[in-house]
């Protein structure tokens, strides 16, 4: 369910565009549905996230099994997310990135958690079960490539995508127009020193 074109002045998304099949055309609708000047705050999980399960499974599967399969959800990449926006007709753009990383006693302590968080992996071409000779091989894969030296367990980062975007608006800040700087980049050093407000000639 969407709504009406121009009827929101925000929209915030936090940590659920991860189970997007269609992030361009989910962009598109969010712009559509915000009024001028409207602006969309979201947060959703890069590229990164998990990366020592998804080696793990996949070295471990390729040791047993000759192959691999996906087990874990794919992630969006941060050098994605502005591409995205723009394309949508987002403004003003705001990308950050920060990674969490949880201690957890084993591989299957980890799976258990992000079973009861409902992560669990949703690609329609997933294997239905994995083995128990491919997990066993994958937990000691875990343990060797990631564990801490002198520190119980093992690492689980989780990598987080901050974003804002904004729907054009004719009472939005507008660039000024190319050469009407008169401060040129070379001499950026000397900026804080002068104070006030200052046009940089980013031509120079």
């Amino acid at each position: 369910m969407w709504f009406e074109e121009n009827s929101m002045d925000l929209i915030i998304s936090s940590l659920s565009l991860h189970w997007v099949n269609d992030l361009p055309g989910c962009f598109a609708r969010i712009k559509r549905s915000l009024k001028p000047d409207g602006v969309f705050i979201a947060s959703l999980f890069g590229g990164d996230t998990l990366y020592e399960l998804r080696s793990s499974l996949q070295l471990a599967e390729l040791e047993r099994k000759g192959g691999i399969a996906p087990h874990v959800s794919p992630f969006t990449q941060i050098r994605d997310i502005g591409s995205l926006l723009n394309r949508a007709g987002f403004t003003m753009l705001t990308i950050d990135t920060d990674e969490i990383v949880i201690g957890y006693p084993s591989m299957f302590e980890l799976m258990w958690d992000l079973k009861g968080m409902a992560e669990n992996n949703a690609a329609f071409n997933r294997p239905a079960h994995l083995s128990r000779e491919t997990l066993m091989a994958a937990s000691a894969i875990y343990k060797e490539l990631y564990s801490k030296p002198n520190e119980e367990g093992v690492p689980a980062t989780f990598q987080i995508i901050y974003l804002v975007g904004w729907k054009p608006g004719p009472n939005q800040p507008q660039p000024l127009p190319r050469g009407t700087a008169d401060v040129s980049l070379k001499d950026l050093g000397n900026i804080f020193e002068k104070g006030g407000k200052i046009k940089i000639d980013a031509e120079s």
